[in-house]
């Protein structure tokens, strides 16, 4: 198709409508002055940290190549996550730490066969996680989280959802995540107690108002919190975007606080309606805290969005919710964010990034590997043969 879309009228009316449609949303999902008010005093400041003494801060990241190749009815998945652990040091800012964990990196190959993807992508769970799914349903804290009680292991682990093998999107989520947390969870196993370790993110569990079905990296998210909890680390999820409506204006709510033209270094507990009688997310948004966690929101730097940060709900009602605790935990972020190479931003999770992230020629040279261990294990080349690229649609 010719690109004339920006020439055509009924393009440009569409788009009017549509902005039209938007403006008249976001004029309704303007809150009450009690609302803004009740935002205003829940905004807390913390110091602006560039000094500090016995910090580490860990982050972790995962990606891959979704699927990297295919044959038949069979895909082959490349899945890449990294950690990384960074200590405070008075001369150099940020030193990293060896902490002897090499990237993870597991292929899975899913067929049309349902029992033959169901064991493939549960042993690639296993292989990556370093545990049993049946450890980590045990482990884990989701079946109290979701019914109160616990529940039969076989019964759980016969309810993980498997994805058809061709349904990249929803096969690339799993194994992303749970390679993100598998390093997480190796991180938290090493990392000294007092440190924190941060993924990409949010500690949503999007199944567990189901009865039967749940996804493992569910499980494994809520295993993470415990080993955490036992070892003395905190553990938390941060995401760049907080996702709250339009209409709750978090900047000009930190402005009347501090009377700043641009403010920074500033965080507020998203209000929860059963906890604290009121919240900015309307009945039928999104679940914000998600169940099981308990989030903040807040911002680093002027130059930064405010973004979002989800903690374990058990650790913070235990040893977290103090004034000093969690202070402490944002100027960790603030002083793990002077790092001139992500400024704003704290520097250990985008370097988990930058380790699991896959360039191009990465991302064909993976693709090259698999072929000629396929081929060297008696598969024909022209099984690998791309129909995008042969009828010109790639």
């Amino acid at each position: 198709m010719r690109f004339d879309l920006h020439l055509r009228q009924n393009v440009r009316q569409r788009l009017a409508d549509m902005s039209s449609q938007m403006a008249l949303w976001d004029a309704g999902a303007s809150h009450s002055t009690e609302l803004y008010s009740r935002l205003v005093d829940a905004i807390q400041p913390f110091s602006h940290t560039t000094v500090a003494s016995d910090l580490f801060v860990g982050g972790a990241d995962g990606t891959g190549d979704f699927p990297v190749v295919a044959y038949g009815d069979s895909f082959v998945y490349a899945t890449v996550a990294a950690a990384t652990l960074y200590e405070s040091d008075p001369v150099h800012g940020l030193r990293e730490v060896d902490t002897g964990l090499n990237p993870l990196v597991e292929f899975t190959w899913l067929s049309g066969s349902a029992q033959q993807r169901t064991a493939s992508l549960l042993d690639s769970f296993e292989r990556l996680a370093g545990h049993s799914v049946d450890e980590v349903i045990l482990g884990s804290d989701y079946p109290e989280i979701r019914s109160g009680g616990r529940v039969d292991v076989g019964t759980v682990r016969a309810g993980l959802i498997v994805p058809p093998a061709h349904d990249a999107g929803n096969v690339g989520v799993q194994l992303r995540t749970t390679a993100e947390l598998a390093a997480a969870l190796r991180l938290i196993e090493t990392a000294p107690p007092g440190a924190f370790v941060f993924t990409d993110g949010t500690m949503t569990l999007p199944f567990v108002h189901r009865n039967r079905q749940s996804l493992f990296f569910e499980h494994l998210r809520r295993y993470c919190c415990v080993r955490a909890r036992e070892r003395g680390v905190t553990f938390a999820a941060l995401s760049k975007s907080h996702g709250l409506p339009s209409g709750v204006r978090l900047d000009e709510a930190a402005r009347d606080k501090f009377g700043q033209s641009v403010p920074e270094h500033w965080f507020l507990r998203m209000p929860e309606a059963d906890r604290d009688g009121w919240s900015p997310v309307p009945p039928d948004g999104p679940r914000v805290p998600p169940v099981g966690a308990v989030t903040y929101l807040f911002r680093l730097h002027r130059t930064t969005p405010v973004m979002r940060l989800d903690l374990d709900a058990h650790h913070w009602e235990v040893a977290g919710k103090s004034p000093e605790t969690v202070r402490r935990l944002f100027e960790a972020l603030d002083y793990a964010g002077h790092d001139q190479r992500c400024f704003g931003y704290p520097y250990p999770i985008k370097a988990a990034h930058d380790r699991a992230s896959l360039s191009q020629p990465e991302r064909v040279a993976l693709k090259k590997l698999v072929v000629d261990a396929a081929i060297g294990a008696g598969l024909k080349r022209s099984l690998f043969r791309d129909a995008s690229q042969a009828t010109g649609h790639a």
